[in-house]
């Protein structure tokens, strides 16, 4: 069923040009967003003309996407439209903008695309990157945030090669100046639109309206809160400054965005019986050194109460911690309970007040007060006139000059004002599994246990550190592969009963499809192992841990997995929002700089995968699989570091630093 699409014109693409001076990066997105609307429109004519979709049409599709997608009959083989996400079709609100957050992330465009089909809202995000001969954009994936599909997976399981080893490219010639604005572009944020990015400003233009501000949900002086006060909870108070400063940026993220998803985090996952609330200055007056606001008296909320007023905190004016510091006994109960404040600040007092004076009075207010600070992004002697304010307030004083190690000072400071005692150390106690083998990969040489298959010995070497470094190029090292490279595969009988097959290991992301199997390996395709590998989206990269058993002979080899997208709800809700995107590439950060433990476990006929790493700030993360039953089970301890089929040429570096073979204790 057809229907009529509702569009709007505008001009909006050439409006933010004229509004940022027409910079060359402001050209570039205006004309990665231009290009999508005239896909977004040239699709819209013909199916109202030829009643055909643009991705069923290879030549008409070529100056648009890339030739792995420029494919006839695409859209009927992948049985509905892509690009209303539907099979028929009513559209209307379409809007097209610039990612707001990362409208470049490694060379490629972000594009967002709202619309409404049927009155259900759609959301996707495109991704361009430029080709020759022109180098201009082209369409290389379509993801929808909707209901989670890429189209180039879809397109690669059809059989179809995107590494662009075909002919030259077709575009639009683009590179320049953006092409025309084809329609409702750019601005999600009009009345009526329900955008969900930033509002584009272009100064003297009266058709582009700037929402209102959003109200940040907090209390007048005097209000009660309304949960009142856990008496077996400790107290905590959180201090945000929000003077203009925070807006700058550490490691190209603005200092408040780093606090916002931080604190977060942290207040979601709070203990239930603690008491806290939350107070900001400079957030809503520029030059106004009494702008201090107690937005949520400390008591004893609900888990993640405070998130939103948090996320909307926005910097603007000055810093004056003393007067906040002589503020914050306001919003403490009068109670005997133990109680913290914790002041995060990027500068010094601005407003002539004695910060150091103001801590020590708040913490002689109450029984066993403390004021504890974190100091983000300050010069040494900065650092040192903050951590006045720790001392005389009988806290202690948190440095951070990174995203990681602000996040691990915050995790921290919070974890002491709960007050968590360390469990009693026991005296030898019993370990809780058996080493039954290990190899440290210390080197020089080879364990003698080990045999590796289609060796490249200029791919491996042993590191300084004490671990074995393996690199992975080209198509080989795949694990389904008879032919993979440096496949490790250990000469040495498994225990009959229960064991964990255990690696640790570092995985930095460079090609953005690293895979690291451990396996039961009889051959290519006779194994079942664990596997953990990397998936690229236009909106940054997940993260999978996956139970694979291969089995049926070379001729007909059947795949069972139980896979997850651990950045889709397990440690990350997901990549394509900002707060997703920043918490999974410190996740990937960390794998690959300090490393993680992948194990792979039997327990009678039941093997699964595990998967574990420490994130900075003690943060422990963790997750198995579902288990696959195997009535026979045999093979080898193995381990492959390779790609992903679809990886694009490229090389991945791992580090193994230790494996060994774990039976569990009766």
């Amino acid at each position: 069923m057809l229907r009529m699409l509702r569009i709007a014109s505008c001009s909006l693409s050439i409006l933010l040009l004229a509004a940022v001076g027409g910079s060359a990066q402001a050209q570039d997105i205006g004309s990665a967003v231009a290009l999508v609307e005239q896909f977004i429109a040239a699709h819209k004519t013909g199916l109202e003309t030829r009643q055909e979709g643009l991705l069923n049409n290879a030549k008409a599709a070529a100056p648009y996407v890339i030739d792995g997608l420029a494919v006839d009959g695409l859209q009927g083989r992948l049985g509905f439209d892509p690009v209303y996400n539907a099979q028929d079709y009513e559209v209307s609100n379409i809007r097209v903008f610039a990612d707001a957050e990362a409208p470049f992330l490694r060379g490629a465009a972000q594009v967002r695309v709202n619309l409404d089909n049927f009155g259900q809202h759609q959301k996707f995000l495109y991704t361009l990157v430029r080709v020759p001969p022109d180098n201009a954009w082209q369409i290389s994936d379509i993801h929808s945030l909707t209901s989670d599909w890429s189209l180039a997976d879809m397109a690669y399981d059809l059989g179809l090669d995107l590494r662009g080893a075909g002919g030259p490219e077709i575009t639009l010639r683009n590179g320049e100046m953006p092409i025309p604005c084809a329609f409702a572009c750019g601005n999600p944020n009009e009345p009526g639109n329900g955008g969900d990015s930033a509002p584009i400003v272009v100064p003297g233009k009266e058709s582009i309206v700037v929402p209102d501000p959003v109200v940040v949900p907090g209390m007048e002086e005097g209000d009660l809160p309304g949960d009142g006060l856990n008496p077996a909870g400790r107290n905590l108070l959180i201090i945000l400054d929000a003077s203009g400063s925070m807006w700058g940026q550490v490691d190209g993220v603005a200092k408040i965005a780093t606090a916002r998803q931080a604190l977060s985090g942290i207040v979601g996952d709070l203990n239930p019986a603690m008491n806290i609330g939350l107070m900001a200055y400079g957030h809503r007056r520029e030059g106004d050194c009494t702008d201090t606001e107690i937005l949520y008296p400390v008591a004893n909320y609900e888990t993640g109460r405070l998130v939103p007023a948090i996320q909307d905190i926005s910097p603007l004016g000055k810093t004056p911690i003393a007067g906040a510091l002589e503020k914050a006994a306001a919003a403490m109960p009068a109670s005997g309970q133990s109680s913290s404040v914790l002041l995060i600040s990027d500068g010094l007092e601005t407003c002539g007040g004695d910060p150091c004076a103001a801590a020590a009075r708040l913490a002689a207010s109450g029984i066993d007060t403390r004021v504890h600070v974190v100091g983000f992004d300050l010069k040494d002697e900065e650092h040192a006139a903050l951590q006045c304010i720790a001392e005389q307030g009988n806290g202690t004083y948190y440095p951070a000059n990174d995203a990681l190690s602000f996040a691990a000072a915050v995790n921290e400071a919070v974890g002491q004002a709960e007050g968590d005692a360390p469990a009693a150390p026991t005296e030898n106690p019993a370990p809780a599994t058996e080493t039954v083998f290990e190899d440290r990969f210390d080197g020089p040489e080879r364990d003698a246990a080990w045999r590796v298959d289609d060796a490249i010995d200029e791919l491996t070497a042993f590191t300084p550190e004490g671990t074995l470094f393996v690199a992975a190029l080209g198509k080989e090292p795949i694990f389904s592969n008879p032919k993979a490279t440096n496949r490790f595969v250990l000469d040495r009988p498994l225990p009959e009963g229960d064991f964990d097959l255990v690696l640790d290991f570092k995985m930095p992301e460079q090609t953005r499809h690293e895979r690291l199997m451990l396996s039961l390996f009889n051959a290519a395709e006779d194994q079942v192992g664990a596997q953990i590998w990397l998936e690229p989206l236009g909106c940054g990269t997940r993260l999978h841990l996956e139970l694979t058993r291969i089995s049926g002979g070379v001729d007909a080899p059947q795949k069972t997995a139980f896979d997850t997208n651990l950045f889709g709800g397990p440690w990350v809700d997901g990549v394509c929002e900002a707060e997703g995107r920043a918490r999974g590439d410190a996740i990937l950060e960390t794998l690959g700089r300090n490393g993680a433990q992948l194990r792979l476990k039997r327990r009678g006929r039941e093997i699964n995968a595990s998967l574990a790493m420490r994130l900075p700030g003690d943060e422990t993360l963790s997750f198995d699989t579902e288990a696959i039953t195997m009535l026979r089970l045999s093979g080898a301890a193995s381990i492959l570091a390779g790609h992903g089929h679809k990886a694009q040429p490229g090389e991945s570096h791992f580090e193994f630093d230790r494996f060994a073979i774990e039976v569990p204790r009766q």
